[in-house]
């Protein structure tokens, strides 16, 4: 089990990321220390150890009874984005990019529907730095704008992802301190500010999507001939170290406990513990996952609170129908119906990406591959989406893209309890025969159809899940994800 990530951290990590990303920018104050004790429910002692760690860092001012002022970050990233830091991650480097340039379209176009781009926060600064023309920094405006416009669409996991991207594609530096690439992107006829703007403002949402596919490849094309101009023109050009790319949409969740619950969930879903099975015994489930027993009890008392374990004295903890008495409960429980929405989050955000996965991997697919998955999809017990999930994943070569299919992936196994107790026969049925056909589409070479289908399977479990939730679990906020639709 990977170690927890400490309150401390996270919160540090968050109000850095910010910084760095120019939500906050130069010359600007933090929130006050007790408005960040009432966000992230921490003493204020942590908050100041968090503003003594920026200070040290050099990205606060701190003056007696002030709030902590954000100062300039060129100077740091001056020391770390030169020529020759940035050409040793120069494989990770655009792998980010064309990641983003694959998934980014999907999730600005959904995100921005039924609403309009002007009411944007950052909608005024952008067109002032347009009439501006290029002026030093006027582009940390555009990337703000895309940050308003995924964040109103609902989903933190959008933009959770925009600000990962604006972590690792090292934009700073291509725009302030790379001539190269303000010459031949920054400086066209045609400014990404406006382009962004005039697509974003159509109302045909096959054409913004084919328009922002078309700007995102244009900016990973750039990107690539400047890299690779960078490593023509320097001596020495070093050797490749990678860039490692991680993103974690469960920071400051991810407690020994809660994953412990996850997994004993997935396996209760998934039928591998079923209904009259006892789990293994605290201690062995202690040694199993490296934590102590306490943590232990701790997440089988909360799965018993769920109604899908009881505990027997002096037997052990044994698996049970679904309590529904105990499941309407939990639409009191804030924790529980939060959980509730971000697997519906992640299971929107699946909808969107997997479309573009599925064409990236499909051509990747040899007739061996093809033919062993048929096999594997003529056992009716079998979850055959989880395999072609598996198989997809496996042809993604782009780490970047694997690590957040992984990851969503990873947050829609909280739901298994969800998708396979209520209905289990029927809904296994449609997924399966759906995947087959998507399967069959793929054997005859019809790409776009494979894609669409098994998008298609995540689109099924969304309209499925909101209503079950609703309706059974009384889970009303729940109505108000929107399923994506196609185009």
């Amino acid at each position: 089990m990977n170690p927890q990530e400490t309150k401390f951290a996270f919160i540090y990590n968050e109000i850095k990321q910010g910084i760095l990303e120019g939500h906050i920018p130069p010359g600007n104050a933090l929130p006050s220390s007790r408005i960040y004790c009432e966000q992230f429910h921490v003493s204020r002692y942590t908050i100041n150890r968090v503003f003594d760690a920026l200070r040290a860092e050099g990205l606060v001012d701190i003056q007696p009874r002030l709030a902590p002022i954000v100062v300039s970050t060129k100077d740091t990233c001056n020391s770390s984005n030169t020529v020759f830091e940035i050409l040793k991650q120069k494989e990770g480097i655009l792998q980010v990019y064309q990641t983003f340039a694959l998934i980014l379209p999907s999730l600005m176009v959904f995100a921005l529907q039924g609403c309009d781009v002007e009411i944007m926060p950052h909608y005024k600064q952008a067109m002032k730095a347009l009439r501006l023309g290029h002026a030093p920094g006027g582009w940390r405006f555009s990337k703000l704008l895309g940050y308003d416009i995924l964040r109103i669409g609902g989903n933190s996991l959008f933009s959770e992802l925009y600000s990962t991207f604006g972590l690792y594609n090292k934009l700073t530096f291509f725009t302030e301190d790379c001539p190269y690439f303000s010459e031949h992107f920054l400086q066209g006829p045609v400014s990404a500010t406006s382009v962004i703007i005039d697509i974003l403002k159509g109302d045909d949402p096959l054409t913004k999507y084919n328009q922002l596919s078309s700007m995102y490849q244009k900016l990973t094309d750039s990107i690539e001939n400047t890299l690779n101009y960078l490593s023509e023109t320097t001596p020495q050009c070093p050797t490749q170290t990678g860039l490692k790319f991680s993103w974690n949409p469960m920071r400051g969740q991810d407690y020994y406990y809660s994953k412990i619950i996850d997994d004993l969930n997935l396996k209760i879903g998934l039928g591998e513990y079923s209904v009259g099975m006892f789990l293994p015994s605290e201690k062995r489930l202690a040694s199993q996952y490296a934590v102590s027993i306490s943590t232990v009890r701790k997440a089988l008392s909360e799965l018993e609170q769920r109604g899908f374990v009881k505990k027997l004295n002096g037997k052990g903890t044994i698996v049970i129908e679904p309590d529904d008495t105990k499941l309407h409960q939990l639409a009191f429980n804030s924790g529980y119906v939060e959980k509730a929405h971000r697997y519906l989050h992640a299971l929107q955000l699946m909808v969107l990406i997997m479309r573009p996965a599925a064409l990236v991997a499909a051509p990747q697919f040899t007739r061996e591959e093809l033919d062993e998955l048929a096999d594997r999809f003529t056992s009716s017990d079998s979850i055959y989406l989880a395999d072609i999930l598996e198989s997809i994943m496996k042809h993604i070569t782009l780490d970047p893209l694997y690590i957040i299919l992984s990851e969503i992936n990873h947050l829609l196994e909280w739901g298994h309890h969800f998708v396979y107790y209520p209905s289990k026969e029927h809904t296994l049925l449609h997924l399966n025969k759906q995947v087959i056909l998507a399967l069959q589409q793929l054997r005859e070479g019809n790409v776009t159809s494979f894609a669409d289908d098994i998008a298609d399977c995540y689109r099924y479990n969304l309209v499925r899940m909101k209503k079950h939730m609703v309706e059974k679990y009384k889970f009303y906020n729940a109505a108000n994800i929107r399923v994506p639709e196609k185009y």
